[in-house]
């Protein structure tokens, strides 16, 4: 290979480089973005869950 194919390669290379750096970026914004949303899932489902157990406990719970 001469110097000028050489430096062709390089180029795509970098070009390559650029693209996976870009494509890895918004993949960790999409991360990110989804697990913000679970967490706010799991904090509804908490919320139900102890609304659940204080609505039981109010109706008398046990002693019912």
């Amino acid at each position: 290979m001469d110097a000028e194919a050489i430096q062709k390669e390089i180029a795509e290379m970098d070009k390559r480089l650029a693209l996976l750096e870009q494509k890895v970026d918004q993949i960790d914004k999409n991360v990110s973005s989804i697990n913000s949303n679970l967490s706010k899932i799991f904090w509804i489902v908490g919320g139900g869950f102890i609304m659940a157990a204080i609505g039981w406990v109010i109706r008398g719970g046990l002693g019912n």
